[in-house]
């Protein structure tokens, strides 16, 4: 099954929903992108990232407009929220996020 993670930058909750909607299934492809995409992502997001063993830091923002939709079978509308500027907040949006992504995995039956 292919999921578009849908955000406005692509450059804070967009990567870290798809990396954990990445990690729940192998059968899952997930493709994050948005309306307009930042430049890249915070270094301090690839740092919690990698907390949780996840490396972001070759991910380049995307931008939708280069996404075909017909060639996913769901698209996944992620809560867009600023990428805060202190650690531990950055963790907590991190783990709000791999919350509201398995929340989204399990109520779509992925």
């Amino acid at each position: 099954m292919k999921i578009l993670v849908l955000t406005e930058h692509d450059d804070c909750c967009g990567p870290m929903a798809a990396a954990f909607l990445s990690d729940y299934s192998e059968k899952l492809e997930v493709v994050s992108a948005g309306r307009h995409p930042a430049e890249a992502l915070p270094t301090m997001l690839v740092a919690v990232m990698r907390e949780c063993l996840i490396d972001l830091g070759p991910y380049v923002p995307c931008d939708v407009s280069t996404v075909d939709f017909d060639d996913f079978d769901a698209v996944y509308e992620c809560p867009d929220l600023p990428c805060p500027t202190e650690v531990q907040a950055c963790r907590d949006l991190r783990d709000f996020i791999k919350n509201e992504a398995f929340l989204y995995y399990k109520k779509s039956r992925l």
